[in-house]
């Protein structure tokens, strides 16, 4: 895992920004990371939180990466720093504020009484919320009052996909920090360096990735492949029943759907996501707009529903004939 801003891949401009913010003693108490998902905002994060919690800082501000505290950073067992877990379809109020005496939900220790604590190792705790837009309405709202009167020496930084989703109370007390799409060329070198995958290949998985490391990764890996290819493919030919319930079997059973509720949330959010972006390809190489639109709507109503707890395929079997009956008026 990535502990540097110097591995921040192609934020160049938003590096020197909070590096400069940084050494003039300007950084805000809340930050915001928007972009794309799988364009590196978690890595930004946490970039930044290493260079905050340093021992001994880089001339850059940047962090060390051998002191105590990168040491710790890097075997996660920071006493100043805490992360929300990514698993999960929600953040619940029991993740933020300590209702049983001991922990939240999951075993894991509330973000709100950790942010009270005074620092162990040096002058700063650090939260990181991954995916913000997860957050429920009493999360939220506990969360807002933490963000309106910050205790002394935090941190809190959060990542979001989709600033819109997240109420503006929330974000309207973070300074945004926005995470532009990664340059094809970029994520082309990683895929080779990292994966090993030919150049040719790896341009091909860039260029459908629209600036999204994470997903161009995925992209080649085994099942993500083959439900992308279908996708891309033969998924939209011959809108129509068989069409649709081809569509609904091919995201249903994805990750394979068998698992806890959580992880069935989970696939079905990254099946969507896919699809979305097949839609994307399609409109480019021609489909109506208007149509494309009214798909994507679709999609994103049915994450939207996955989202607040609808059984994976009370959402995603009548968006499959919805997108179908889109196709079919759209010749």
């Amino acid at each position: 895992m990535a502990w540097k801003l110097g591995d921040v891949l192609g934020q160049e401009e938003a590096i020197g920004r909070l590096r400069r913010e940084r050494l003039a003693g300007r950084l805000a108490h809340a930050y915001m990371f928007e972009g794309a998902q799988g364009a590196g905002k978690v890595t930004f994060a946490h970039g930044v939180a290493a260079a905050v919690l340093c021992n001994d800082p880089t001339t850059d501000g940047d962090a060390c990466g051998v002191c105590r505290s990168c040491h710790m950073l890097h075997h996660a067992n920071h006493p100043d720093y805490l992360e929300l877990p990514r698993e999960g379809a929600e953040l619940r109020i029991g993740q933020f504020v300590d209702r049983s005496g001991t922990a939240g939900d999951g075993g894991e220790q509330p973000l709100l009484p950790f942010l009270r604590l005074k620092p162990v190792e040096g002058g700063t705790r650090v939260a990181v919320v991954p995916d913000a837009e997860r957050l429920r309405a009493e999360a939220a709202n506990a969360f807002l009052k933490t963000l309106e009167e910050p205790p002394g020496q935090t941190l809190i930084l959060l990542t979001v996909t989709a600033r819109d989703r997240l109420p503006a109370t929330i974000t309207s007390r973070c300074r945004r920090i926005g995470v532009k799409p990664l340059p094809d060329e970029i994520i082309a070198r990683e895929l080779t360096a990292r994966l090993g995958i030919a150049d040719a290949d790896a341009r091909e998985m860039a260029v459908t990735a629209e600036g999204s490391l994470g997903l161009a990764e995925r992209l080649g890996s085994g099942e993500t492949l083959i439900l992308w290819r279908w996708l891309a493919g033969e998924a939209f030919a011959k809108p129509g029943l068989a069409g649709a319930h081809a569509l609904a079997d091919m995201w249903l059973g994805f990750g394979g759907l068998e698992g806890d509720n959580a992880g069935k949330r989970k696939n079905a959010l990254a099946a969507l996501d896919l699809t979305a972006l097949a839609v994307r390809l399609r409109m480019r190489q021609g489909l109506d707009p208007t149509a494309g639109a009214r798909i994507l709507a679709t999609l994103w109503s049915a994450a939207d529903q996955v989202g607040k707890n609808v059984r994976p395929d009370l959402a995603l079997v009548p968006a499959a004939f919805e997108i179908m009956a889109v196709l079919r008026t759209a010749g």
